[in-house]
């Protein structure tokens, strides 16, 4: 990280990290590299370390256990006191995908069955139950 990109230095070294638990070089649930480490290894201050990891904290893609360590997460997951929003955010829009679908079914335009009209009809069923509470409220008070 020693040449100059155009970004901040934090910014750089966040890249890095994230690339690095995207790619599994850093796999979820293992402990990043100590403070110490990053330093030596990217020549950054203390500062741009606290900043880079501060950063990937509020994306999600890291956290932290007093006295433990700093611990990717792949996928990111935001700690909002409930499941973030990786978590419940796909399988959502899949269902809906799927709701799509069995609606043209419904109306003629499509050529399956009815019994794939159930299935996305369950799963949309399903990925509902499983969204956040604060979520669930929000659309049930909007019907």
């Amino acid at each position: 990280m020693t040449e100059f990109r155009g970004q901040p230095a934090y910014l750089q070294l966040a890249d890095d990290l994230r690339e690095r638990i995207r790619s599994g070089k850093i796999p979820d649930g293992v402990a990043l590299p100590s403070a110490q480490e990053l330093i030596d290894s990217s020549g950054a201050s203390s500062t741009v370390v606290k900043n880079a990891v501060s950063l990937l904290r509020a994306e999600g893609y890291v956290v932290g256990h007093q006295g433990k360590g700093v611990f990717a997460q792949f996928p990111p997951r935001l700690a909002d006191h409930s499941r973030g929003v990786a978590d419940w955010a796909l399988p959502l829009l899949q269902a809906g995908t799927e709701l799509e679908a069995a609606l043209r079914e419904a109306l003629g335009e499509a050529e399956t069955g009815s019994a794939h009209s159930e299935a996305a009809l369950e799963h949309w069923r399903e990925a509902f139950a499983d969204l956040p509470e604060s979520v669930k409220g929000r659309l049930t008070k909007s019907q």
